[in-house]
């Protein structure tokens, strides 16, 4: 069973952090269980930054970030294509 969540949104405004005012940064925003509900926040100055400090900090607390048992049976492998795609006009 999932014991956690990651939220990552837009922010604007002041922050501890040193980009110039104005610029648009990322909050991330943990919850998790562990022997209670517990919340953390962050910044940071992309979303892919704020998702790995968000999962560092989950890591950080013990939190198992593979909770789900792998892929579905019912899931299929998509392969690429052996030759590319022939396009019109252009030889």
């Amino acid at each position: 069973m999932k014991k956690h969540d990651i939220l990552i949104e837009p922010w604007r405004g002041d922050t501890e952090s040193k980009t110039r005012r104005g610029t648009t940064e990322f909050r991330w925003t943990v919850s998790y269980e562990k022997d209670g509900r517990f919340y953390a926040q962050g910044f940071a100055d992309s979303h892919a930054e704020a998702r790995a400090a968000a999962e560092a900090y989950l890591k950080e607390q013990g939190i198992d970030l593979n909770w789900q048992s792998g892929p579905s049976e019912s899931a299929k492998l998509l392969k690429p294509r052996s030759k590319p795609a022939v396009v019109r006009g252009l030889r």
